[in-house]
């Protein structure tokens, strides 16, 4: 499963929108791996890359958006 397969089931797994602290644990649970600061890094990189909503949004697939605004660290699916 890639990074965000994974990042979406966890998300879905918390109705749809969660918090980073809860998408980490999440994605921990699924890979029955302890996250590394650079994989949580990671994570955040690819929830921004796929978000409109995100100054650093890449133009491709818009999967997620900001569900309390920028900085909120709160990710919902679109």
């Amino acid at each position: 499963m890639r990074q965000l397969e994974i990042i979406q089931l966890a998300i879905t797994r918390h109705g749809g929108k969660a918090h980073y602290s809860s998408i980490y644990a999440e994605y921990e649970r699924i890979t029955g791996r302890p996250l590394t600061d650079g994989t949580k890094a990671g994570i955040r990189k690819c929830i921004e890359d796929h978000s409109s909503d995100s100054d650093n949004y890449k133009g491709i697939d818009d999967i997620f958006y900001s569900v309390a605004g920028k900085g909120s660290g709160i990710w919902g699916l679109r």
